[in-house]
């Protein structure tokens, strides 16, 4: 199965995840685990959400804590990074970072950071590609300041119109996929990594782990 776990407190699964990873026979340096906490906290209410997640995970630390998104105004959006800076020096955190930040919301992070924003984690999926000027900027300068950008939802759930499945069995990447003895969710995922973009998919059978694990 998969060694990184992706969840949030937003998420409402943290305990379920907690008792699951505790189960493990692994030692704790063998599995990567992402938190987020909600955007938009004041520092006490961010520091006191990422204490609920260690312990709604059962975990000294995580791997990765993200802010899940922008707080409204740069006044906010710094003094979250700065509490979740002070925790992640205390040992909460081995890596801190965003998600759903654009680059007016990096650089104000950026003028009081004193830590590295690892990563930045964004919807991105095919159909969002070379017509979309302003992300591709936005990806090109968040590399430019040393930060991962990595997608969610690249299997498109939720996509507007009713697509939710568009991206797994659509027409357009089925058709590819049966030249290349691949599922059409593969060519979704594999167009996302062969631009250098982790993703992150979750799966619900095994068929469809060793699917994710077979893209290349």
């Amino acid at each position: 199965g998969y060694r990184h776990v992706d969840t949030a407190l937003g998420y409402a699964n943290q305990e379920g995840v907690g008792r699951a990873l505790k189960a493990l026979a692994l030692p704790r340096d063998e599995y990567f685990v992402t938190g987020k906490v909600q955007g938009g906290l004041n520092a006490t209410a961010t520091t006191a959400a990422l204490e609920l997640s260690l312990q709604q995970l059962q975990l000294t630390h995580v791997d990765l804590m993200l802010l899940h998104w922008p707080a409204v105004g740069a006044e906010g959006r710094q003094a979250q990074w700065k509490a979740l800076e002070a925790w992640a020096k205390k040992g909460g955190a081995k890596a801190i970072g965003v998600s759903h930040y654009c680059r007016r919301h990096l650089d104000d992070v950026l003028a009081v950071a004193t830590l590295p924003i690892a990563y930045n984690q964004v919807q991105f999926h095919v159909g969002m590609g070379r017509e979309n000027t302003s992300e591709l900027h936005d990806r090109a300068y968040m590399k430019s300041k040393g930060v991962v950008y990595a997608a969610y939802s690249s299997l498109c759930g939720p996509c507007p119109n009713g697509g939710h499945a568009e991206l797994i069995s659509g027409p357009l990447v089925s058709a590819i996929g049966a030249q290349h003895g691949k599922s059409g969710a593969q060519v979704s995922l594999r167009w996302v990594v062969q631009q250098g973009i982790p993703v992150i998919p979750k799966a619900s059978s095994l068929q469809y782990l060793r699917e994710d694990f077979d893209l290349f």
